[in-house]
């Protein structure tokens, strides 16, 4: 039988982002390597989603299925689209970003070249306006690009960009946890799926594009962003530390604290784009310890 990629989305009020994605779902070209769907899981039980993917599906002749999970966390929602796929192959990509017309076909060849269970991409920041110059030198919206072919590990794993075979959910019983309410559940997933044999790979010339809004470019927001990361992290990492690991990792982020706020000052000298990294590295780690502490500081999504 012919291959049939479902691609999810996962939306949360962003129905102008929504309609920017699904316009470039539409021109995705397959090759006729795969057949293609999308599922659409609104994560508001209002259901604001809903005639965007109406008029997407009306006017650009997309199969799309279209379904609301009430429950307001991430990995809900992840895991109704996982059920509603009908593909083979399952691609992941967020709401607020967008793909070019060979990102499907890239990620295909990929998984079959490699022989692997999945393949990820970068992402690169999109901005529809110019943003300001402190954000752009910090480099604060690049992420990291890898060789395509390498192996990854599970911390450099997300849903943002990845085209993975459906039975690694259902041949592992294996779906995003649910405890994870605010982040984190696609790097959970993963560090599972590695830890049972699956094996991902790095695809540079795959790449999607995320759209960085105003409110994205504020420093208040990188630094509520570090701060529920870290919070996270703490959490859902913590029971994976052994030996003397569970004493060294928190005297190391203390030390961390320490050598970054005594830098602080001096790198202000050097403008923001300097000063901001090291702050939010402060905040990271801070937030680290005080949720070791007991003090959660990631109680809701950040939206």
């Amino acid at each position: 039988m012919k291959d049939h990629v479902s691609v999810c989305i996962c939306t949360f009020r962003r129905n102008e982002m929504l309609r920017r994605l699904l316009t470039s779902l539409a021109a995705q070209d397959t090759g006729g390597q795969f057949d293609c769907s999308i599922v659409v899981i609104d994560n508001d039980a209002q259901g604001p989603a809903r005639e965007c993917v109406s008029k997407a599906r009306e006017d650009l002749g997309l199969d799309i299925t279209y379904d609301i999970e009430p429950v307001n966390t991430i990995p809900a929602a992840r895991n109704r689209a996982v059920r509603l796929a009908k593909g083979n192959f399952i691609a992941f990509i967020d709401d607020d970003e967008f793909a070019p017309a060979d990102w499907l076909s890239t990620l295909y060849r990929a998984v079959r070249t490699f022989s692997v269970d999945g393949a990820l991409g970068p992402v690169y920041p999109f901005f529809d306006q110019i943003p300001p110059a402190w954000l752009v030198k910090s480099g604060l919206c690049e992420r990291p690009v890898i060789r395509t072919g390498t192996l990854l590990r599970w911390d450099d794993t997300r849903t943002g960009n990845v085209l993975l075979y459906k039975d690694v959910f259902t041949r592992n019983d294996l779906y995003f946890d649910l405890a994870c309410k605010t982040s984190g559940s696609d790097k959970e997933f993963f560090r599972e799926a590695i830890d049972r044999g699956c094996r991902f790979v790095a695809v540079a010339e795959a790449p999607v594009f995320e759209v960085v809004p105003p409110e994205r470019q504020t420093k208040g927001y990188y630094f509520r962003r570090y701060r529920i990361q870290a919070s996270n992290e703490r959490k859902f990492r913590a029971p994976l530390l052994r030996g003397a690991s569970r004493v060294t990792a928190p005297l190391k982020a203390a030390a961390a604290l320490c050598v970054y706020s005594l830098a602080l000052p001096f790198s202000a000298l050097a403008g923001t784009h300097r000063a901001l990294p090291l702050a939010l590295k402060i905040v990271y780690h801070g937030s680290w310890l005080l949720t070791m502490l007991g003090l959660d500081l990631a109680k809701r999504r950040d939206l």
